[in-house]
């Protein structure tokens, strides 16, 4: 994965969706990266489906904001998402309880 861009990460996320993990879910979850690969990308989890696409969310119900290479180390599992947050490589805002169930719906 570490080879991927980060336009092939963001938009794999939708194919490892566990739309069973997130029945309850309605939201778009705003992803700001900024690094080596600088971008913005909005997921979408609405009636069991995971959707993903470049640009800026109208009224994210959460936000993270990272460097792009960090994003790949907590999606490749060399970093820890938790120590990344800690440390303030990724800086979150809005519903976090939704951002703590990113990582059973997916993967």
């Amino acid at each position: 994965m570490e080879n991927l861009t980060m336009a092939q990460i963001m938009n794999n996320m939708p194919k490892v969706f566990h739309a069973d993990r997130a029945a309850d879910v309605n939201a778009d979850i705003q992803f700001n990266f900024t690094g080596e690969e600088p971008g913005n990308w909005v997921l979408g989890i609405h009636d069991g489906q995971a959707t993903m696409r470049e640009g800026q969310a109208e009224n994210p119900s959460a936000s993270l904001e990272t460097p792009s290479e960090v994003w790949k180390g907590v999606l490749t599992g060399q970093t820890n998402p938790m120590t990344a947050f800690m440390t303030g490589q990724i800086k979150a805002t809005g519903d976090m309880g939704l951002l703590m169930r990113l990582q059973s719906m997916f993967g």
